[in-house]
């Protein structure tokens, strides 16, 4: 089993990190995926785009970095359902790197 943590950080690779994940998953179904989203592409966590992902894929943690939503101006509640908020993301991809995963940045 693969444990990978995808970063997305740009508006314009949310649809690429959204198919590596799902490619990822079609190879290696048993893999433990977390993608941490922060800097601007954290507005893209209010849209239909990860609504359909989160529904399509429930096995995968989708982390919004508090810090990124509070520069942005987006309350949690705004926040597409399954959408898991961590205090800083930056922080959230070193703990998980030093629980063994993998780094996969689009």
């Amino acid at each position: 089993m693969a444990k990978v943590v995808v970063h997305v950080d740009d508006v314009d690779k949310v649809t690429m990190a959204q198919g590596n994940v799902h490619n990822l998953l079609a190879a290696m179904p048993t893999s433990e995926i977390v993608m941490v989203v922060n800097g601007p592409a954290v507005t893209t966590l209010t849209g239909d785009k990860w609504t359909a992902f989160l529904q399509a894929n429930p096995m995968v943690e989708v982390d919004a970095c508090q810090n990124a939503l509070r520069s942005h101006q987006i309350a949690t509640t705004d926040l597409v359902a399954g959408a898991k908020v961590v205090p800083a993301g930056v922080v959230r991809i070193v703990e998980l790197e030093t629980q063994g995963f993998s780094y996969l940045k689009p």
